[in-house]
């Protein structure tokens, strides 16, 4: 597969203006003073290049799609909280199934994965959706976890969200979210 190099016309940032004390993720816990989202913690542009900048884009394929998930599901089977919150990029949000607070530092998401770890999960895609840009996908669904509570097992139905972004060669989560489903069946 070869990759393709397209000349992205960009922008050097996103004008907020003078907005401030608008917060965003891990930001509004601690009830800093931020511009709104548009810019990175550190301010600086995100998904717009710069008008200077070549983008190269990855190759994508639901075959990509689906490693991307085995390999996540595969990290649930260690046991292993950092193995999993590895495979979730430094800026990244989870919003997980079983925590009613949004995760959005390593930690944090670290922190959630120890927990629901313990319960032995396993997911199996029932349907999926998947969306394709330049070094991003998002696989949105249904999906089912096998997990062990009180020593039996239980199938949980869930939507979830997937996005990757390709980022120092390598696919990882920007953003994760995972609800159980509304109505019984």
């Amino acid at each position: 597969m070869n990759s393709k190099r397209y000349k992205i016309s960009g922008t050097k940032g996103i004008d907020q203006g003078a907005e401030n004390g608008i917060s965003y993720g891990h930001y509004q816990r601690n009830n800093a003073q931020k511009f709104i989202t548009g810019r990175a913690a550190h301010n600086l542009a995100i998904d717009t290049p710069s008008d200077n900048e070549t983008v190269t884009c990855q190759p994508t394929t639901k075959k990509l799609v689906e490693e991307l998930f085995n390999k996540w599901n595969n990290a649930l089977q260690t046991g292993n909280a950092k193995t999993v919150a590895t495979l979730y990029a430094e800026d990244a949000i989870l919003l997980p199934t079983v925590s009613n607070l949004p995760r959005t530092t390593p930690e944090e998401i670290e922190d959630y994965f120890k927990h629901f770890l313990k319960k032995k999960p396993y997911g199996i895609i029932k349907q999926r959706n998947i969306k394709q840009g330049c070094n991003k996908i998002t696989d949105a669904g249904i999906y089912d976890f096998e997990v062990i509570s009180n020593g039996k097992k239980e199938i949980v139905p869930a939507r979830y969200t997937f996005v990757y972004e390709y980022r120092h060669k390598q696919w990882l989560i920007i953003h994760h979210h995972s609800s159980m489903m509304p109505e019984k069946k």
